[in-house]
C-alpha cells in the first residue's frame, strides 16, 4: 500500500515545486493532454471542493460512477499524489473497491475533505503560468506552449474554472477517482486494513 508520508517537508508549497512534481508525473503518461495537466494543477491547489454542488448530487454522481466502474486496469494505482508534499491525492475508485472499500465511506471522506481543505486559487494560477513557461522551454509532446496558450485563453476568459479530462485521456485511461486531502485518504485506508465491517 502506498505511503501517504509527505515527499517533501515544507511549510508552504511553492508553484515551482508543484510544477516540477507535476511535470515529472505527467511526462510518464503519453495520453496526457493540456486539459489533464491543467486539471492536475487545479486539483493539487484547490482539492475537490469544485466537484460538490451539494451532498445529494455528490452521492448520486458517486453511485452512478460506482455502478459503472468495470474492471481495474493493470497496474492502476490506489493512490496518486498530486503534490510533492503529499497533502492532496487522487484515490482511484476501482482499486479502492477491489480492496473492499465502500462507496458510502468514500463519499463521507470526499465531502468532509471538500469542506475542510483550504483551496488556494493563487497557487493554481501561479503554477499554471509557471507550467506554461516550462513548456515553452521544454515541450513534452502534446504538452507544449501552443496548447497551453489555447487553453489559457479559453480558461482566462472564464476565470480559470475546473475542467474535464481531455477526450483522449478519458477514453484510454477511464479515470474514476476522488480528490482527497491526505488525512481523509489515510483514514479510509486504515478502514480497509481493518477488513470488512
Amino acid at each position: 500500500m502506498p505511503s501517504l508520508a509527505p515527499l517533501f517537508l515544507a511549510a508552504s508549497l511553492s508553484a515551482r515545486l508543484l510544477v516540477s512534481f507535476a511535470l515529472g508525473a505527467l511526462a510518464d503518461d503519453p495520453e496526457t493532454r493540456i486539459e489533464d495537466a491543467y486539471k492536475w494543477l487545479f486539483q493539487a491547489a484547490c482539492g475537490g471542493e469544485h466537484a460538490v454542488p451539494d451532498d445529494e448530487a455528490a452521492r448520486a454522481w458517486l453511485a452512478k460512477e460506482w455502478a459503472l466502474l468495470g474492471e481495474t486496469a493493470p497496474e492502476e494505482p490506489l493512490l496518486v499524489p498530486l503534490r510533492p508534499d503529499g497533502a492532496v491525492v487522487r484515490l482511484n475508485l476501482r482499486p479502492f473497491r477491489d480492496r473492499g472499500g465502500r462507496a458510502d465511506d468514500l463519499l463521507e471522506a470526499f465531502l468532509k475533505g471538500a469542506r475542510t481543505f483550504d483551496a488556494d486559487r493563487g497557487l493554481f494560477r501561479e503554477s499554471w503560468i509557471s507550467f506554461g513557461e516550462e513548456l515553452a522551454a521544454r515541450p513534452l509532446g502534446p504538452l507544449n506552449r501552443k496548447e497551453w496558450e489555447r487553453l489559457d485563453t479559453a480558461m482566462r476568459a472564464k476565470g480559470y474554472p475546473a475542467v474535464h479530462h481531455s477526450g483522449e485521456f478519458a477514453r484510454l485511461r477511464r479515470p474514476a477517482y476522488r480528490v482527497l486531502p491526505a488525512d481523509e485518504a489515510a483514514r479510509l485506508l486504515r478502514g480497509l486494513a481493518k477488513g470488512p465491517r
